[in-house]
């Protein structure tokens, strides 16, 4: 590009350097580092009259006089007149090469501080960026020579550029130290003209202001009242940086929240409505952050609505964000927007789990979260079967029944069930005392509430699948032990699934813990699947193997024996074990 520049002015008739000159062009080229430039040329080119070739040539120099002594004593004397050139463009050109030159240090400090009283804004906003270049080479110089008081006077600057460049050095320059003081003062000024800057200079003001902590309530809604106008923005990296300062000033306010979200939510849906999924995706993840957002967002959750032609991210982002803005009136209309995407290849697990996010809203929902699932135990993907059996257990362990609506606060997000290796031999205890006079363990002690037929079917078919048991098996595990109170088949699953223990890669502490809970759930059907599950996993091995054996083979003489039987002696229990199998 600058060696564009170059020659598009060679037939310029005022140069005192001709275009056939090549100085000129190679300067260009040397700027871009394609060749080097002798010194003697670069002095010549700096002498010249042409305000481009001048400012090239204090560019190359800025680049070039670190690694070059004699370039930077060579130019210096040059650089100094031009710093008093008539030219404006000419001034802050050799401002900004000052900055850089090493052994000149008082010289540029008065030519610095000049500069940022220059009557061209151009010149205070160039000596203002300048300070942050000599600082580099410079620091204690700069520290001691006044520049930064300089600088904070420049914040009174009638041009907002000027601010800017003035705000960024004094951070540099401060960033020991802690970084630019923010004081009252300070804070209702730059707040006051915050308007005058631009998109990017008023982001960088906002976060700035984070600094400051207002004193009294008044001062706060003061502040406040300077900050509604941007609350309005329609440029988002503004207006999210607005959000963030007025969440800062009113933490100890949490009142004032709801007035501001009714304030944002006519812009947050503007920019929504752009269609551009970069902007969208950024600003649907910082809503999550606000919290409860239902009561003002739920009424325009149109807005949010997932389309095919979205891209993966944002697809996945406003799964996410689906649930925040559900309410009772428009739950169920969500779950049916959301319905396709359960089979969508990018966002299959998101959607699984916005479902089963939502299901917990009302009732109504959570019996169409139900039959949704049913569908997709059935779907002939392996990964999206997966997928719903780890949303349907975290759904079933949650407070929610199917009739009635226990919780109305939902994430975004369901984690996906801990497999238990182990239990300790209270718990085992505790779970065993909640048989009934059958034997067989009560229903309500799984803490899950009843389930329909038709969802027991479709599951029961869905861990009877080779391929699900071979993807998931902790998970096809666990659930056989969690719900054997409803699963007639866990038995013969996890018999099949005990064959396969030898060649696949599930822990065989999984599988032990699970025989264990279905056997306190159907202990007739299972004493002799026990037996041999425990029999393997003392052959295998294994640290968790061999401790789950230990419990639930102490379990066999008895809960309230079993504490005792393990602390006397571990070996007395391999012995007790191995008469009963003879």
């Amino acid at each position: 590009m600058t060696s564009t520049l170059v020659v598009r002015l060679s037939d310029a008739s005022d140069w005192r350097l001709t275009s056939d000159s090549p100085s000129l062009t190679s300067l260009g080229h040397e700027i871009t580092g394609d060749v080097d430039l002798p010194t003697s040329e670069v002095v010549e080119l700096l002498a010249s009259h042409t305000t481009l070739a001048k400012k090239l040539t204090c560019s190359h120099i800025a680049n070039k006089c670190t690694s070059n002594t004699d370039l930077a004593l060579l130019t210096a004397n040059l650089l100094l007149k031009d710093a008093g050139d008539a030219n404006p463009s000419v001034r802050s050109a050799s401002i900004l090469a000052l900055a850089a030159l090493p052994g000149i240090e008082e010289s540029t400090v008065r030519a610095l501080t000049a500069a940022l009283s220059d009557q061209a804004a151009q010149v205070r906003r160039a000596a203002a960026v300048a300070c942050s270049r000599f600082f580099t080479h410079t620091p204690n110089v700069v520290l001691e020579c006044g520049l930064v008081d300089a600088l904070y006077d420049s914040l009174r600057d009638s041009d907002p550029i000027v601010i800017s460049n003035a705000i960024i050095s004094l951070d540099t320059i401060l960033k020991n130290e802690g970084g630019m003081v923010i004081n009252k003062n300070i804070a209702h000024y730059l707040l006051g003209r915050i308007l005058q800057f631009s998109d990017c200079n008023a982001v960088y003001i906002l976060t700035l202001l984070l600094r400051y902590c207002p004193k009294t309530d008044e001062e706060i809604f003061l502040l406040l009242n300077a900050l509604d106008e941007l609350l309005s923005s329609k440029a988002p990296a503004v207006l999210v940086g607005c959000i963030k300062l007025f969440l800062h000033w009113t933490e100890n306010h949490s009142h004032l929240k709801k007035d501001m979200l009714e304030i944002i939510q006519t812009p947050i849906c503007k920019i929504l409505s752009r269609n551009v999924p970069e902007t969208a995706f950024l600003i649907l993840g910082f809503l999550r952050t606000l919290g409860d957002i239902r009561e003002v967002f739920g009424p325009h959750f149109k807005y949010f609505l997932v389309r095919a032609k979205d891209p993966g991210y944002l697809k996945t982002q406003k799964l996410k964000v689906l649930p925040l803005v559900s309410t009772k009136t428009n739950v169920c209309s969500l779950i049916e927007e959301v319905k396709p995407f359960c089979s969508d290849y990018q966002s299959f697990r998101e959607a699984v789990s916005c479902v089963s996010a939502l299901a917990q809203v009302s009732a109504s929902a959570y019996k169409q979260c139900l039959n949704i699932f049913i569908m997709l135990l059935d779907s002939p993907t392996e990964r999206v079967v997966i997928a719903t059996l780890e949303c349907l257990m975290s759904l079933l362990s949650s407070p929610v029944c199917k009739n009635e609506l226990c919780s109305t606060n939902t994430e975004t997000s369901n984690p996906s069930p801990v497999f238990p290796e182990e239990k300790d031999i209270d718990g085992i205890e505790n779970e065993s005392s909640k048989q009934d006079d059958n034997g067989d363990i009560k229903k309500d002690a799984l803490a899950v509430p009843d389930i329909p037929q038709d969802l027991i079917s479709a599951l029961t078919r869905a861990l009877s699948r080779c391929s699900v048991q071979e993807a998931a098996p902790s998970l096809v595990l666990y659930i056989l032990g969690t719900m054997s109170a409803f699963l007639n088949c866990s038995p013969d699953i996890l018999e099949s699934m005990s064959s396969l223990s030898s060649v696949s890669n599930f822990s065989n502490a999984d599988l032990v813990t699970a025989a264990a809970r279905i056997f306190l759930s159907r202990p007739a059907q299972m004493h002799l699947i026990l037996a041999s599950v425990l029999s393997n996993a003392f052959a295998i091995g294994g640290a968790s193997a061999n401790r789950a054996a230990l419990v639930y083979a102490a379990l066999l003489e008895g809960p309230k024996s079993a504490a005792s039987l393990l602390g006397a002696n571990d070996f007395l229990v391999l012995e007790n074990l191995s008469v009963q199998d003879g």
